[in-house]
């Protein structure tokens, strides 16, 4: 994903062996049994009386911190956490129903990918596009193609580093979509073409570089079809993330605050 970075995925777990939202239920059911079930005993043994907004931040708490226990990508933990608080405050407001289905829409536009595809919203950093920009310096009008491409941050500062390239974005989740597509059509970028849909029906032949920053669930599936299509010569960069059983041929350390790592193969 293209942008500025919003988690550590070398600081995550494996991910979880059931759906997110399936792990993100669980959690909160768990979370609000132990809550609800600790506050009825206070409220048994002594003359204390929790608020319900002190039980309902306690549940969000603990299924935030038992979901990143089980695996779950680290975008989770807020989300966990404030659900049980904003949904109690909600049912003490006079909020019309369409400000839920709009809040809803807006949170599907952006973390489709994460429910679909179990590949959250990673953004790589600038320190990463300067990175990418000298992999490709020695390539003679390089093509390349980012694999959810997020705001559009990696193929815009390409597109503009080298201007006789060709340099393609390919991004499922509608919101990051739009917002690319503003980004990088006022002004207009010559060199840079923003496809909407997921890359799996995307035809990966035609380039020389092919960059992802996904999660560990897509990779051998991506690598296997990176190998089918790909052709000699061309190069599959991975953001963080490894190809169980396929070792890369080289893997570049990044000097930012997280020291990403930059996992090469030659096809």
């Amino acid at each position: 994903m293209a942008g500025d970075p919003t988690d550590d995925p070398r600081e995550s777990p494996p991910g979880p062996r059931f759906h997110p939202l399936v792990v993100v239920l669980g959690c909160q059911l768990i979370g609000a049994s132990t809550a609800f079930g600790g506050a009825a005993a206070s409220g048994g043994t002594s003359d204390l009386v929790l608020p319900l907004w002190v039980v309902l931040a306690v549940q969000g708490l603990m299924a935030a911190l038992l979901g990143l226990k089980l695996g779950l990508a680290r975008m989770w933990f807020w989300p966990q956490m404030l659900a049980p608080p904003l949904l109690g405050l909600s049912l003490l407001l006079p909020i019309r129903p369409w400000v839920y289905l709009v809040g809803f829409a807006l949170l599907l536009g952006v973390y489709w990918n994460a429910i679909v595809e179990r590949v959250p919203l990673y953004l790589t950093n600038r320190t990463t596009w300067r990175a990418l920009a000298r992999l490709i310096e020695d390539r003679p009008k390089p093509t390349f193609a980012d694999l959810g491409s997020g705001l559009g941050g990696t193929v815009g500062h390409l597109g503009a580093e080298r201007p006789d390239g060709h340099f393609v974005g390919i991004e499922s989740a509608p919101l990051p979509f739009v917002f690319s597509w503003l980004r990088l059509r006022f002004p207009a970028w010559p060199n840079v073409d923003l496809v909407f849909g997921s890359f799996w029906n995307y035809d990966l032949g035609p380039f020389d570089v092919v960059y992802c920053f996904l999660s560990p669930a897509p990779m051998a599936r991506l690598m296997a079809k990176a190998r089918r299509e790909m052709k000699p010569g061309s190069i599959l960069i991975s953001n963080s993330f490894e190809v169980p059983g396929v070792p890369p041929d080289d893997v570049i350390t990044l000097d930012d605050g997280r020291k990403t790592r930059l996992l090469i193969w030659r096809v």
